[in-house]
């Protein structure tokens, strides 16, 4: 993952804010669905199939809200083997 700028300022009180972009709040909800779901992302059988985060208008008044789509897939498949046996 790319590296999240936190920018630090203080007087009476200690704040923090980052700017994150799409990438990296794609890559925040897949770890965290991968960490719900107990799927270690970095396995060979594992992939997101389905990221994405779209908005939807509610209300009257037009106002929307955001959500994230995530969708990981094990292959339950057995793997080739790729090496001596």
């Amino acid at each position: 993952m790319s590296e999240i700028k936190v920018h630090a300022s203080s007087v009476d009180e200690l704040s923090f804010r980052a700017v994150l972009d799409q990438q990296q709040i794609l890559e925040l909800v897949a770890q965290a669905v991968a960490a719900q779901a107990g799927v270690d992302l970095d396995a060979s059988n594992v992939s997101v199939r389905i990221l994405r985060i779209t908005s939807r208008s509610s209300g009257s008044l037009g106002t929307s809200k955001a959500e994230a789509v995530c969708e990981i897939v094990v292959d339950r498949r057995p793997q080739e083997s790729t090496g001596p046996a």
